[in-house]
């Protein structure tokens, strides 16, 4: 009887035991996450200050290539407003050198020869034609009067261009061209007809000399472009 008294004594003493070792070891798991030691919560520590510093240089990294990319946009727009500009001003040299075809208010001249009929003196046959310093004088008035464009019967004029006599013709740029002259001039069109008709012109001699002459304004006059090349053999441009 105390045999068996002792074995179940030995049996629960067993049981406690064996419950107590499995609460402590529960407990020291538990434990091991609610607690660090020294050189865990160090390590840790270093962890999380390691993270820090990358984040925080990650950020300046962003903060210098947001202000790279912001520069370059800035040169993107600066650089299409500077190329605008440059075809601005290669587009008006080129109208202002008679590169371009030109379209504006101005005025229509019209020439035509006097007729010949029953002339016999050579003296007076020569005064009822067109020649080429007539041409040259009104092409004059006409700069003096504030033209910006002028042709000659669709012949571009520019600063280099040359009118000559070639019999009963006129050269231009090197083109032959006869009567009657379809002068079409860019400017303003009141001043421009005021002037060229005015009493002291060019233009009231040859009406004198009973050449055909015919002035309107108009709203619209084109001037086509220059078809010719110029050509600088002995000026230079002067870097300043």
């Amino acid at each position: 009887m105390r045999n068996s008294e002792g074995s179940i004594f030995l049996f629960i003493a067993s049981i406690i035991i064996g419950i107590l070792i499995s609460m402590n070891i529960s407990f020291a798991r538990e434990s091991n996450f609610l607690f660090l030691s020294s050189k865990e919560y160090q390590d840790a520590y270093s962890y999380r200050n390691q993270l820090v510093n990358s984040v925080s240089n990650l950020n300046n990294e962003y903060l210098k290539y947001l202000d790279k990319l912001n520069s370059y946009e800035k040169n993107i727009i600066n650089r299409n407003k500077i190329i605008e500009q440059i075809n601005n001003e290669l587009i008006q040299n080129k109208s202002l050198i008679g590169h371009s075809e030109v379209e504006g208010p101005g005025i229509r001249i019209t020439l035509m020869d006097a007729t010949t009929d029953f002339i016999e003196d050579p003296t007076m046959y020569s005064l009822r034609l067109i020649h080429d310093m007539d041409m040259i004088n009104v092409v004059n008035d006409l700069m003096n009067a504030g033209a910006e464009a002028i042709s000659i019967n669709g012949i571009r004029l520019v600063p280099s261009s040359g009118i000559y006599c070639n019999g009963a013709f006129l050269r231009i740029n090197g083109v032959q061209i006869s009567a009657p002259f379809y002068i079409n001039v860019i400017g303003n069109k009141e001043t421009l007809k005021g002037y060229m008709l005015a009493d002291d012109n060019y233009l009231k001699s040859l009406m004198f000399r009973e050449i055909q002459v015919e002035v309107i304004d108009e709203d619209k006059i084109r001037v086509p472009a220059f078809e010719g090349k110029l050509e600088y053999k002995y000026s230079k441009s002067i870097n300043k």
